[in-house]
């Protein structure tokens, strides 16, 4: 990895991003795309080679802003990660890459994600206001993950790691989930799967409660208290807070029995697709 220092405590990285074989299983309209939680651990990876001794485990302001599309033949995926410190408490991490025109003569820089590691005070107290953790109030469904992942998050085996049935009322979702197996890294921010679990409970809510096919672009904050392990079974919580035009927003939170692993605030869900993709009638409720 070659590291070049800019001013203002900039650093860029250029790097590869090894494309092993579960990664293949997260596709979208035909297209092999980078998980948003894979993202999120090469960005804190660029951060701890830079900062060794920086507390990465309070993430803020995170924005997926354009998908990462990995084409079929490679095995490695050139991209940038910019690196900034601003001398505050933050520091901030930005995944591009690298576009040519058709002509080859000119290129641009593409942002993917952006996220930002609160290095001061980065464990908040965070309760949830729910009586019981596993149950969810008003009239719920029980929708079996394998319906889930044939006909509503058509993801390949890997990204499979909703157990059983998930719940779901107008209160939220509510599912056990699966750690999740493969070469993902877990040692910088847990495994990616239950957080990435966790996004697909709160899709299937969109499509039930407001007919949308809805991906993740971003959160407010996500802190981890203890990270999640593979191999290992999880309880994911989303609630919905806001629905404005086409966003959807939850809260969310993964634990392990009753202690609590991680809680992502304000957690952006949209229909990137413009229609495109629509829910089956028989998931969604009658408004």
């Amino acid at each position: 990895m070659e590291i070049i220092s800019g001013l203002n405590q900039k650093k860029r990285h250029f790097c590869e991003i090894e494309i092993h074989s579960y990664l293949r299983d997260h596709c979208l309209e035909g297209k092999v795309i980078l998980p948003a939680v894979e993202s999120l651990i090469l960005l804190a990876r660029a951060v701890k080679q830079n900062y060794p001794r920086t507390e990465i485990n309070c993430l803020q302001n995170a924005a997926f802003s354009r998908f990462l599309t990995i084409t079929q033949d490679i095995e490695n995926q050139p991209v940038i990660v910019d690196v900034e410190n601003s001398g505050s408490g933050i520091i901030a991490a930005t995944l591009l890459t690298s576009m040519k025109s058709k002509t080859g003569t000119i290129s641009r820089e593409v942002e993917h994600a952006r996220v930002e590691f609160c290095t001061i005070n980065p464990k908040e107290v965070v309760t949830h206001h729910f009586r019981v953790l596993d149950k969810l109030k008003g009239e719920c469904i029980s929708v079996p993950s394998t319906t889930i992942y044939r006909e509503l998050v058509p993801f390949g085996t890997a990204y499979r790691n909703i157990v059983g049935d998930l719940s779901v009322s107008s209160e939220g979702a509510l599912a056990y989930l699966a750690g999740g197996d493969h070469e993902a890294a877990e040692n910088l921010l847990g495994s990616p799967f239950p957080m990435d679990a966790t996004m697909h409970a709160a899709c299937v809510w969109g499509q039930r409660f407001a007919g949308i096919v809805s991906f993740p672009v971003g959160f407010e904050k996500r802190i981890i208290y203890q990270k999640t392990k593979k191999k290992e079974e999880y309880l994911g919580r989303v609630i919905p807070v806001n629905m404005t035009g086409d966003m959807l927003i939850f809260d969310a939170w993964i634990y392990k029995e009753d202690i609590m692993c991680e809680y992502i605030k304000g957690l952006k869900m949209k229909d990137v697709t413009r229609g495109r993709m629509h829910p089956p009638d028989w998931i969604k409720v009658n408004l």
